[in-house]
């Protein structure tokens, strides 16, 4: 699944392309993956395309409503204008086949002849119509991400107290914390010298603002490299993000820690691969 740094990138490459664009009607050809009324974004103009969280949205020129889009799993955005493709998601050989192809879902037509297609092999990612109303109230619902400005320590530090679970289990849950999924919860727990598996309120003071600096610090690179193409994601055009070459210990099991020069061991934490070195970071 694309995490915020890999959406972040979708979301600005589809900013540059889509801004200005004017839909000329909507392909709902899957009903599980639209939510809404198709018609009502016939005419509507794209103001911006941006992110929040791990969702993909699209702001229009005079209209309270937005569009949302969230590939979850297996999810990807192709644009096709004037022959050209741009692509983001999971890499399939939709990114080079003739579309709409068996796995499009929702097909977005622009009056100067591109398109937007969602594909979705799993079908767990969806387009969604939101009011206003709710989508501010949807905002207000979810947790800073982990680079916003709220996201403060004072505030992840209170997070913290009153959990005891493992605390990369708390660093994943997107009700708590904002856009930290699997490999930056890893390398973050590594750059601070933290056991994943040490129950969240046991975390020193010191330990805690460790953390803090260091998760937000892998995210922020992992952004400016276009985030990870590790394993099953691509960026938007079709180039892969670059942070797989800086892996700290994501996905290095077996191999030789880079701080201390023994190996790293791979564990499961609530079902996901989770990578540490038990020499630097152990409790």
């Amino acid at each position: 699944m694309p995490e915020l740094p890999e959406v972040e990138t979708i979301a600005g490459q589809l900013n540059k392309s889509l801004k200005g664009k004017v839909v000329k009607g909507i392909e709902a050809l899957r009903e599980k993956s639209f939510k809404g009324k198709s018609e009502m974004l016939t005419g509507k103009q794209v103001k911006q395309v941006w992110r929040k969280s791990k969702m993909v949205v699209m702001d229009f020129v005079g209209w309270e409503k937005v569009l949302l889009v969230h590939l979850k799993m297996t999810g990807q955005l192709v644009l096709v204008e004037k022959g050209d493709r741009i692509v983001g998601g999971h890499p399939t050989a939709d990114w080079i086949n003739d579309l709409p192809s068996k796995h499009t879902r929702v097909v977005i037509n622009f009056k100067d002849g591109s398109k937007l297609f969602f594909n979705d092999m799993r079908v767990f990612g969806w387009v969604k119509i939101l009011e206003e109303k709710i989508w501010k109230q949807e905002l207000s619902s979810l947790p800073p991400d982990v680079v916003d400005k709220e996201f403060t320590v004072s505030l992840f530090k209170k997070l913290l107290s009153g959990s005891k679970r493992a605390i990369k289990l708390v660093l994943m849950d997107q009700k708590k914390i904002g856009g930290v999924g699997n490999i930056y919860a890893n390398d973050g727990l590594f750059l601070a010298l933290i056991d994943p598996k040490k129950p969240a309120n046991e975390l020193s003071k010191k330990e805690a603002e460790r953390l803090w600096k260091a998760v937000k610090k892998v995210v922020k690179k992992a952004v400016v490299l276009g985030g990870a193409s590790y394993s099953d994601y691509k960026d938007t055009k079709g180039l892969g993000g670059r942070y797989q070459d800086h892996f700290l210990v994501y996905g290095r099991d077996g191999e030789v820690c880079k701080k201390c020069g023994k190996k790293i061991e791979k564990i499961k934490l609530g079902g996901r691969g989770t990578y540490w070195c038990p020499n630097c970071q152990m409790r």
